[in-house]
């Protein structure tokens, strides 16, 4: 896609006097002040003779280390009205379409992008760490490749009545950072004219170049692309991105950007004998890792913590190969204190850290020894049989290589999924429908409702007290009129209400909820947001709720964890609940805006994924759980009146299923209990305590008996 020059900051660039030249090499415009016939890209510098990075060895600008570029950064847009903000997490548990943040614009979108929401500040800067894991082969060959680093965003998000400032003033802004806050000459920046397009939008973009290395790019998100067309978007977007590792680069023109980025890693790293990418290696992935991990993400064999693993694992191959007893947390403890970007990495619960490092090199150590045994047996390692060995045995190709060198891999194997979004089937067109008027959320079991619309079995009301299956929970059952409800469904903003027998469009009908069954799934509800809370407390603050499933005679709560939980743990789980529901805590529901919500309560709120909308419903149990749930729950904690945790299992590597009961279901379930045992003493000729004791007597006698 090429734009006009008329669609760039042309005016700036001319009035601060860059010239317009078309490179001979590329083909593409570009903007600076000495005149030549190139640009400043690496690979048409070379070309025309000149090295790949013109500062090496020769600094540009003045020198700066890592902390000072950013403060740098802060100076210069801090003038020009930008409010620096805090990073997000690594792990975006607010998006449903990707597992990592990529780029710092992933924080905003997609409400503040849309302009559905206000960002936390407009304009404003972030130092935003970003995971990307499509080139690790280039750590430590290229010097400016990493698996984690430090993207600063300028962002701006102008709506028609509230126009900030756009292409002109923001490309104004780079060239003073540059020349005003780096000190870098003129004469050494490039601005070349790029386009840019994702997620359905697009618009040209300005990427700034010194002696070949490029700094940033600064993206004027203005257009939709609709059939290969651009239509205006409403709320236009400036999406500038600089990787801050480079700027201390070409600042003291080292080798590479890492001596700067991370120096006392190195030093540290320099005691053992480790060849210098090795050294790199491990200094990036131990920082990416300790990152991920504060941020509460896991490594697996699923998802994106495939990718955690496999950078984990890297480092523990380059030990294993050098027979070194580096531990790894030492690197993240210093990493933790150079690191100043991020002051809270200085509270990280290394224990925590520590405890995963443990359990992930006791699993690669076993994958090692299995992958020996296997690959001695396998002729074939295609890209059908190297995937079997990963989803039987959780053997990577990684693993494979290291175990025999000689092997060739077929190469772009992808085994962390992607994210597909759920294509939503809707069961009916409901266009010229409205909304149904939700009346369940004030706790209504009864009322009266129109007929709007009947679509086969299903009947669309103007109000409702049936709540519909949404977040995990069931459905309400009832009755509207004399037809027995058989299921609630929501599309949209419309609920769906499947019925015996038939009903006449535009009638009044009287609705009314089984309320013995409404009370059993807020029960169950309840007590998952009560469970998780005693998860986090005694598991650890890392724990985050992976899925649940709230029915009328059963309920379960998915968390990720990085190792089985013992009997013990399940104990004081199932103990610590119900103090909670002893304690009679208060349940407060209020509907916020999303961006209030997430400064307030941070965003371990979103512990069932993302929630859409620019309104989140935050149910707040006190002191203990706060959530965006979209379910029906009490109003106290003692509602809830008993919880029996029933089960406990692993369902997917790092994510454990907690199967639980509460309230009349739980009491059903011991009252079972005490009859079976009741039974079991009857059979076994013993008192109800002394069942165990007999059981295992019989077990012995049984044992000797099969022997002879």
């Amino acid at each position: 896609m090429q734009f006009k020059k008329e669609e760039y900051p042309f005016r700036t660039l001319e009035k601060i006097g860059f010239k317009r030249s078309k490179c001979k090499i590329c083909g593409k415009y570009f903007w600076s002040k000495k005149v030549r016939d190139f640009c400043d890209d690496d690979e048409c510098r070379i070309k025309a003779g000149l090295p790949r990075y013109g500062f090496i060895g020769k600094p540009v600008g003045k020198r700066n280390n890592y902390i000072e570029s950013w403060r740098t950064f802060v100076k210069i847009f801090k003038k020009f009205n930008h409010t620096p903000i805090k990073r997000y997490p690594v792990l975006a548990r607010w998006r449903d379409d990707v597992f990592f943040v990529e780029a710092s614009i992933y924080d905003f979108q997609p409400y503040c992008v849309s302009g559905e929401v206000e960002p936390p500040a407009n304009p404003l800067l972030v130092p935003q760490f970003c995971l990307r894991f499509n080139d690790l082969e280039n750590i430590g060959i290229t010097g400016r490749h990493y698996s984690g680093f430090v993207m600063v965003g300028q962002h701006v998000f102008n709506k028609p009545n509230n126009f900030i400032y756009f292409k002109d003033e923001g490309i104004f802004y780079i060239y003073k950072l540059l020349t005003e806050g780096f000190k870098i000459p003129e004469e050494e920046i490039f601005f070349h004219e790029d386009s840019w397009e994702g997620g359905g939008n697009a618009g040209p973009c300005i990427e700034f170049f010194v002696q070949g290395l490029e700094l940033g790019n600064q993206v004027y998100m203005q257009y939709k692309k609709i059939s290969n067309k651009l239509v205006e978007l409403e709320t236009k977007v400036i999406d500038m991105g600089a990787g801050l590792e480079r700027f201390p680069w070409i600042l003291n023109g080292t080798k590479t950007s890492y001596e700067v980025v991370f120096p006392e890693v190195l030093k540290y790293l320099n005691q053992f004998n480790l060849t210098e990418k090795e050294k790199i290696i491990l200094a990036d992935h131990t920082r990416t890792l300790l990152i991920a991990l504060s941020d509460n993400a896991l490594p697996s064999n699923v998802s994106g913590g495939y990718n955690l693993r496999k950078i984990l694992r890297e480092c523990f191959s380059i030990l294993r190969k050098k027979n070194l007893n580096i531990v790894l947390s030492e690197l993240m403890k210093i990493h933790s204190r150079e690191f100043r970007i991020y002051p809270e990495l200085r509270k990280v619960n290394f224990n925590f850290i520590e405890d995963v490092l443990k359990e992930e090199e006791k699993k690669y150590k076993e994958t090692i020894k299995n992958a020996i045994n296997i690959v001695k047996k396998t002729e074939n390692f295609d890209a059908e049989t190297l995937r079997k060995l990963y989803q039987s045995h959780g053997i990577t190709p990684e693993i494979i290589k290291e175990v025999k060198p000689e092997i060739k891999i077929p190469k772009n194997l992808e085994f962390s999924k992607k994210i597909k979004k759920k294509e939503k089937k809707n069961l009916f067109d409901l266009t010229n429908l409205p909304e149904t008027e939700k009346l369940y959320y004030g706790g209504k079991t009864r009322t009266t409702a129109k007929v709007l619309k009947i679509l086969n079995d299903y009947v669309v009301l103007d109000k409702t007290v049936f709540y519909p299956r949404s977040g995990g929970q069931d459905y309400d059952l009832g009755f509207i009129g004399n037809h027995r409800v058989l299921e609630v469904v929501k599309q949209g903003n419309i609920i769906l209400h499947k019925i015996e027998g038939k009903l006449k469009e535009g009638k009044l009908v009287e609705l009314v909820v089984d309320e013995e069954r409404r009370k059993q799934l807020m029960q169950h509800h309840t007590a998952a947001h009560i469970i998780n809370g005693a998860v986090r407390r005694i598991l650890g603050e890392h724990v985050q709720q992976a899925g649940a499933e709230k029915k009328v005679d059963k309920a379960h709560l998915d968390i990720f964890h990085y190792k089985k939980i013992s009997n013990e743990e399940v104990e004081k789980i199932e103990e610590l609940a119900n103090v909670c529901v002893k304690e009679n805590r208060k349940i407060l529901v209020n509907w916020m805006n999303r961006t209030e919500a997430e400064q307030k309560y941070g965003f371990e709120i979103y512990q069932g994924g993302a929630v859409p909308g620019k309104e989140l419903r935050i149910v707040n149990i006190k002191d203990w759980d706060v959530e965006a749930c979209g379910g029906l729950h009490l109003k106290n904690t003692r509602e809830a009146d008993i919880i029996i945790i029933t089960g406990v299992k692993k369902i997917q590597d790092s994510v454990l299923r907690i199967e639980f009961l509460a309230g009349e279901a739980a009491r059903n379930y011991l009252r079972k209990m005490e009859e079976i045992l009741k039974e079991c003493a009857e059979i076994l000729g013993c008192e109800e305590d002394q069942v165990f004791d007999k059981a295992k007597e019989l077990f012995e006698i049984w044992k000797k008996m099969r022997k002879h």
